[in-house]
């Protein structure tokens, strides 16, 4: 790992298993597991940029395309938690989200989905729209997401997480380390053919977009 790194960061990856994060990208079906950063990743994660993996997952008839990141944000957990409990600001942090809003749990999963949250997304441009519903899990400093099956869904499967490592940089800023992992399925045929690196890119767009809202939302309360 490069010296060049933030020392708080570096020493926070280090506790972590240099960048063994793993971003649970796929639930029960496989863990995205990511391999050490290498010294030029770590020198862009410590210069802010984002550190992207694509990756593509094939179970049998079903292909999965994603990846995992890693960013530092300029934020600080309280942020970003108020963030993902304002499920309406989904929207300003999910690419081409025309709107997201939570919706009742599926009767059927009424007693297993205590604590978990129903979150209808509407995806698209204005020739092309999709719309399903994820199931939402927070778990300590992870939220884990995937498709609602059960629900009326213009994808075939998803499923993502992420993760949250709070730390101070050198000047006594609040940073998070984010790790997330995004794996989706569009379907087959022509949609996978047209559709799928497209989606690819969007979703890993996620962390620019992350980034993006926080900082506007700190400087805004800056201002008097």
């Amino acid at each position: 790992m490069s010296s060049r790194l933030p020392r708080p960061l570096r020493l926070l990856l280090v506790a972590l298993g240099a960048a063994g994060v793993v971003a649970s990208a796929v639930g029960g079906m496989r863990a995205a597991a990511a391999e050490p950063l290498a010294p030029s990743e770590a020198t862009r994660l410590a210069r802010g940029e984002t550190v992207v993996r694509p990756e593509t997952l094939t179970e049998g008839e079903r292909r999965y395309v994603g990846g995992v990141t890693y960013t530092v944000l300029p934020a600080s957990t309280a942020d970003l938690d108020a963030l993902f409990e304002d499920v309406g600001a989904w929207a300003k942090v999910l690419p081409r989200t025309k709107r997201a809003r939570l919706v009742a749990s599926p009767s059927a999963q009424v007693g297993e989905a205590k604590g978990d949250r129903f979150v209808e997304l509407t995806q698209g441009n204005a020739l092309v729209s999709a719309v399903y519903t994820i199931r939402v899990r927070r778990t300590g400093s992870e939220i884990r997401f995937w498709l609602a099956p059960e629900c009326p869904h213009d994808i075939e499967d998803a499923w993502g997480s992420f993760r949250f490592e709070p730390f101070t940089d050198e000047s006594g800023e609040p940073r998070v380390l984010v790790t997330y992992g995004i794996l989706v399925d569009v379907g087959p045929g022509l949609v996978r053919e047209l559709f799928e690196e497209k989606v690819r890119t969007a979703m890993l767009s996620v962390p620019q977009l992350l980034r993006r809202h926080v900082t506007a939302t700190r400087r805004a309360a800056l201002v008097p």
